[in-house]
């Protein structure tokens, strides 16, 4: 008989797991009254920079970013030999050599890479990215309509949405996880309800290196591989990616992408 993995205990809270909505689309960046500049990104100009970018130069740059480049504001900054910053970034995707974004990421495609050009060529208009209701602006629901149901029987598929690592912590016999959580299509599906499936996890060490792990059929990741912090972490499914705008602390992703999101996480871990 299976012996259980994992026992029910509170859960731990972590501080600064810091917010991995890519973007707010409600967010006002401010105007610099100094500059000619002003506004929001429009939304492909916005992708691009979620997809290619923000998982290192995040409001919080990680990795050895030298600067945000979240805002309509930071792309339009000028630096100290007084280029425009977003001059310099489309020098860096373009450049054949020490491109960006950096091994092992993907770089990025030809059209986007065209796009973003024409985008600075017309003097980047400003846009507003208001289409489509975001991932966390919809009520509770479980997407999937399946739950766990097996009570606490090992199983990588067991118990998506909650603390992993908490729960593992507490049983000598349960595998002690590095890295776990659950992926969702929607940002506030409850505990035991089965996540979205396929996508993977990629998160890249202190080191540079990548780990990808596979989201099972019941939304969850896991890992017990060593990993090297601080980490970033992106989801990418169906060509698109999401990527956490920040560094969190532990591997221990659903202790704050709860339901209702805790220590400044919006909710659920989601699709890109």
């Amino acid at each position: 008989m299976l012996r259980s993995w994992l026992l029910s205990v509170a859960p731990l809270f972590w501080l600064g797991c810091g917010n991995d909505l890519g973007y707010d689309r409600t967010q006002d960046p401010g105007v610099d009254a100094a500059s000619p500049h002003g506004g929001g990104l429009p939304c492909d100009v916005q992708t691009f920079l979620s997809d290619h970018c923000q998982g290192c130069h995040a409001s919080q740059p990680v990795n050895g970013a030298p600067m945000s480049l979240m805002t309509y504001e930071d792309l339009t900054a000028k630096n100290g030999g007084g280029a425009m910053i977003v001059q310099r970034v489309l020098a860096r995707i373009q450049s054949p050599t020490g491109r960006m974004p950096p091994l092992p990421a993907a770089s990025a495609t030809a059209a986007e890479i065209s796009m973003f050009q024409a985008w600075v060529t017309a003097d980047t208009p400003s846009g507003e990215c208001t289409a489509g209701m975001g991932p966390f602006d919809s009520p509770p629901v479980c997407t999937s309509q399946m739950t766990w149901n097996g009570g606490d029987q090992g199983s990588p598929r067991m118990h998506p949405g909650r603390a992993c690592i908490t729960c593992h912590m507490t049983s000598e016999e349960a595998p002690q996880l590095t890295i776990g959580g659950t992926v969702y299509p929607t940002g506030h599906e409850p505990n035991d309800c089965n996540g979205a499936t396929p996508a993977t996890v990629e998160v890249t060490d202190a080191n540079g290196g990548v780990t990808s792990l596979p989201v099972n059929a019941a939304g969850n990741f896991l890992t017990t591989a060593p990993i090297a912090f601080p980490i970033h972490v992106s989801v990418v499914a169906n060509g698109k990616r999401r990527s956490m705008g920040g560094s969190p602390p532990t591997g221990n992703c659903n202790s704050c992408h709860t339901q209702d999101g805790a220590n400044m996480a919006p909710g659920r871990i989601v699709l890109p």
